[in-house]
């Protein structure tokens, strides 16, 4: 990547993908929201039984989390300044 907006683009897919298989998994069990459309697929946990659902979706939050401080650290070694 001889870009730092490659990473930011990087970033910013694996910063959506955690969002939709982490927190709106959440946000829909509490309000009683179900996706429709392509989006399902995204959020995948909400298709899993009670207890399943909730440690796919902390899991998918803190692989997101670990992935973004990869990429950014990686940004930061090969553009320093």
């Amino acid at each position: 990547m001889n870009d730092p907006k490659s990473y930011d683009g990087l970033s910013s897919f694996v910063f959506m993908l955690g969002v939709y298989a982490g927190v709106v998994p959440f946000a829909g069990k509490l309000l009683g929201w179900e996706p429709d459309g392509p989006k399902r697929l995204l959020v995948f946990p909400l298709r899993l039984p009670s207890p399943a659902w909730w440690i796919v979706s902390v899991l998918a939050i803190l692989v997101a989390f670990g992935l973004l401080c990869w990429i950014d650290t990686a940004k930061k070694r090969r553009f320093p300044g």
